[in-house]
């Protein structure tokens, strides 16, 4: 109550003075007009205040923002490259070399800092530890042993069921981390499995085992899981038996985050720190951003950002989410220093003036504002690459698209491109001529389009076009297609080398195919599918023929799945004969549907169609168990022989489903032959190699089916061991009117014969064609001059025909 009774006392005092004194009171006017003036001064100069600073939060929390999506990308960029090696193990049908990974890692990363090593972790067994320890030592990594991390030493791992050691690695072949068994230390043990069975990447800290500065802070590790290729990965039960091994890339992630903001031309005035997950300790790259963050001023806990002007963000590395703190730099241009107020305050009493100044200086943050939030847009719907829209920007305009066809009635097309043989040039040249051929496509595609259509990448090497309403929609999407075709099919220059590819293009029209986004893409994607099966560089406009066509695939796939779970499938069998008997000596055992409806399908219409969906599985296994159950009673110098598809070759369980094909119908492994086709011996050959053997070991013969066709390769008849050929059948039907095919017959026959092999000739139809392979000294024949594929009921089984009687017929 004192202070307030004090505080009337002196405003009281201060009137009484003001109406006594003569002097103040000829000023008076003056005086009242400074006191509004400095009252309104000072009301302004707090606005202003308040005003500098809410507009500096926004740029700032804008402007962090954007380094985040920045570095997001950035980091997303190096894991891509990490998944890229991943592609590279699953797909290639070899083993990949030393060599091999060392090239690719290093073309993969040079340029790109941040990126400790690149790994290759293979999952080796009990029984192949010495085996890869001596292949180690042989590709020149001395002394080279599988080993266990004991304290901060390291030991010979202890017998396991299976390890994870560093096998392949971009380090020195001097450097002791290979070998370390990524499984005998605990927190990667469990990265590693939860990789395997999330079928994803996965990152943790951890510190090298190497000499590092004492000062430098845990790097990150991540790891990708690699499964064998063509192999399941549906259930987790399949990713456990699957997996191949890992590639594991270890980042410096200060070095990482300073390259990738040097390299986009990060604002200087944000200084951005990040913290592991879970953990109030900081990884500052003060030390690695000298340009961009003082190490004095760099807070070391997440409690001294919360103190001040901070924004908090999300890293998203691999499977675990790093925290982004970012803080304005000390004497950046986001640091609030209230000169705005300042000024409104030495220019107080011309309120006119300070008004202008503040609505200048306030249109000049509003356009630095506007332009910050189109720069983050720009970033989320922009592809880095190229340049161009991305997906998420198409999804967004085809949509505005439909509703103004709904409104306006404004009808647009949609072409799908997808590059011809664009994987041959990243197989070849590498990613980064893959990355230039790509940006020069995009190029390219927009100088094909007017200012109104709209290009975008939708990812890989897929691109898409929205071309707005046109006099005639349809004629002016097929010129555009057209223009494209010839404009990418011209040879593009990269550096060193000249490179030619195609495109082909599906093209879908708005309302005539559709008029929701679903439909239209759904139909683009169909004719684009179209243009390729019909042999690429080439555009296709959806017809409703392809809807009716998938529907009929569809329907025929229900059908092919109710015979084989049914039984509804039949086994033909074809003789095959002993040239120099005339007596048969086994029958070739041929699928057959007979559907209820549609009669007898032909294998050309199923087969593939079954090996596409995996139905060829079961089906194989059907045809395998029936051929060996008829088989057994047959007289004991008949064989029947069983083609094998390439799929079925990837099934784990084939060995065992043969055994018991035999052990089930009594038939002995010798009377069983096993057809394979040449496709098979391209991939998996170590694997293939040795279950070709495991037959061999029981008794079963293997022939090499359709040779001549294909990668016919002379390698595979010495690499692999087979006891008989199969000439194929377009040789055959040329015989007797080219010479070349009797001279390669003749050549096969003579290789075949020293290296111990037998030769079949398949599709023999005329006398005159087996009389003259008699003459070349083929082994056997088979076709439709000694039978037709026919049930098992409807052969005999009687005295071998007498070769004067066949040729008689």
């Amino acid at each position: 109550m004192g202070d307030h009774d004090q505080n009337d006392q002196d405003r009281k005092g201060v009137a009484a003075w003001w109406r006594a004194s003569p002097l103040l009171g000829l000023y008076r006017p003056a005086l009242v007009a400074a006191g509004v003036g400095l009252l309104f001064s000072i009301a302004g100069a707090a606005a202003v205040a308040r005003w500098e600073d809410r507009v500096n939060k926004i740029e700032f929390e804008n402007a962090a923002e954007t380094e985040a999506i920045v570095m997001q990308n950035g980091m997303g960029e190096y894991i891509s490259r990490l998944v890229a090696l991943r592609t590279l193990f699953e797909s290639t049908n070899e083993e990949i070399t030393r060599s091999e990974f060392e090239t690719f890692s290093t073309r993969l990363f040079e340029r790109h800092p941040g990126m400790l090593r690149v790994a290759w972790l293979p999952r080796v067994n009990r029984k192949e530890r010495a085996e890869y320890e001596a292949a180690a030592i042989t590709d020149g990594v001395s002394g080279y042993r599988i080993k266990s991390l004991q304290g901060d030493d390291f030991a010979p791992a202890p017998q396991g069921d299976e390890y994870f050691p560093i096998f392949y690695s971009t380090q020195p072949k001097t450097s002791p981390v290979y070998g370390m068994d990524y499984a005998s230390i605990p927190e990667r043990r469990v990265a590693l499995e939860r990789a395997r069975d999330g079928d994803r990447i996965t990152a943790i800290r951890g510190r090298l085992y190497e000499p590092r500065e004492s000062s430098r802070l845990p790097d990150v590790i991540v790891a990708v899981p690699v499964y064998a290729k063509g192999t399941s990965r549906e259930t987790i039960a399949d990713r456990r038996r699957n997996l191949a091994g890992y590639v594991v890339g270890v980042f410096d992630l200060p070095l990482l985050m300073q390259s990738i903001r040097v390299t986009t031309g990060a604002s200087p005035a944000v200084s951005v720190n990040i913290y592991p997950p879970f953990t109030g300790r900081i990884v500052s790259m003060a030390h690695a951003l000298p340009d961009f963050a003082s190490s004095a001023s760099a807070p070391q806990s997440m409690r001294d950002v919360a103190q001040g002007r901070h924004w908090s963000g999300i890293l998203r590395i691999g499977d675990a989410d790093w925290q982004v703190r970012a803080v304005p730099a000390a004497g950046g241009s986001l640091e609030t220093v209230y000169d705005r107020a300042v000024a409104v305050i030495i220019v107080g009493m011309l309120l006119t003036l300070s008004l202008a100044t503040y609505l200048m200086l306030a249109s000049r943050n509003s356009r630095r504002l506007s332009l910050a939030n189109r720069r983050v847009l720009e970033l989320a719907q922009t592809d880095v690459l190229t340049g161009l829209p991305n997906r998420a920007f198409f999804l967004a305009r085809l949509d505005m698209m439909n509703s103004q066809l709904s409104v306006r009635g404004l009808p647009f097309s949609i072409l799908m491109l997808d590059l011809d043989r664009f994987k041959n040039v990243n197989d070849s040249l590498g990613h980064g001529a893959g990355d230039a051929l790509l940006r020069q496509v995009a190029l390219r595609l927009k100088s094909a389009l007017r200012a109104t259509d709209v290009l975008a990448r939708l990812g890989g090497d897929e691109f898409a076009i929205i071309q707005e309403a046109c006099d005639n929609q349809r004629g002016s999407a097929t010129e555009l297609a057209a223009r494209i075709a010839k404009l990418v099919a011209e040879p593009f220059l990269l550096p060193g080398h000249r490179v030619e590819i195609g495109t082909s293009i599906g093209i879908a029209i708005a309302p005539d195919h559709g008029s929701d986004q679903e439909q239209l893409l759904k139909k683009a994607d169909l004719a684009l599918y179209r243009s390729k099966s019909a042999g690429r560089n080439c555009f296709t406009v959806y017809d409703e023929v392809m809807s009716a066509e998938l529907e009929a695939r569809n329907t025929l796939e229900g059908d092919l799945r109710d015979a084989i779970a049914l039984c509804q499938l039949e086994v033909h069998y074809q003789p095959f004969v002993d040239v120099a008997s005339g007596g048969r000596r086994g029958f070739e055992a041929l699928v057959r549907w007979r559907h209820p409806s549609r009669g007898l399908i032909p294998p050309d219409q199923f087969i593939a169609l079954a090996e596409e969906t995996g139905l060829i599985v079961p089906l194989g296994e059907f045809v395998l168990r029936r051929a060996c159950a008829d088989a057994a009673a047959w007289p004991s110098d008949l064989m029947v022989a069983v083609n094998l598809s390439p799929i079925q070759f990837k099934e784990a369980e084939l060995f065992e489903t043969i055994c018991a094909a035999l052990a089930d119908s009594g038939l002995p492994p010798q009377r069983l032959e096993i057809e394979i086709t040449e496709s098979v011996l391209l991939e998996r050959g170590v694997e293939n190699h040795a279950f070709m053997e495991r037959l061999k070991q029981i008794g079963i013969e293997l022939a090499l089916d359709d040779f001549g066709t294909g990668y016919s390769s002379l390698s595979y008849l010495t690499a692999f061991p087979f006891d008989k050929i199969k000439i194929d059948k377009s040789f055959i039907r040329s015989l007797t009117h080219q010479p070349r095919s009797s001279a390669i017959i003749s050549s096969i026959v003579t290789l075949a014969r020293g290296l111990d092999m037998s030769v079949t000739a398949e599709g023999v139809e005329t006398a005159e064609e087996f009389e003259r392979l008699t003459a070349l000294g083929v082994n056997f024949a088979q076709g439709y001059l000694f039978g037709r594929p026919q049930p098992v009921d409807q052969i005999t089984f009687d005295a071998p025909a007498r070769r004067s009687q066949r040729d008689a017929a």
